[in-house]
């Protein structure tokens, strides 16, 4: 009731320099949260990072071996990335072959 009564009376008040300040923070924080994106790729790396200092721990006998896992993972990625590649690939030769046509048209009519 208490802080009901204060956020109504303060209505039509502009904003005190601490509150001006928390609204910024929560706008930074709201901006990095809307950018999903840079917190998966940082939480990917830190994945990663994670993998690889667990490999090479002192206790660890072999320091130079995955485990199955990590590779199947790596493995995967590379796999998709490559056919992503290889698409890719696909659509620019069919662009080419498609400005040819227009190339040729255009020199068509040029000519005419």
């Amino acid at each position: 009731a208490v802080v009901s009564t204060q956020s109504t009376g303060k209505a039509g008040f502009s904003l005190q320099p601490e509150e001006e300040q928390l609204r910024v923070q929560l706008e930074s924080i709201q901006q990095e949260l809307n950018a999903p994106n840079l917190f998966k790729g940082r939480l990917s790396e830190m994945l990663s990072l994670i993998r690889m200092q667990s490999l090479t721990e002192p206790g660890n006998k072999s320091s130079t071996q995955m485990d199955n896992a990590v590779l199947t993972s790596i493995h995967s990625h590379l796999s998709r990335q490559q056919e992503g590649i290889s698409h890719l690939l696909d659509i620019i030769r069919d662009d080419l072959q498609h400005l040819d046509i227009i190339k040729q048209g255009l020199t068509e009519k040029v000519a005419s």
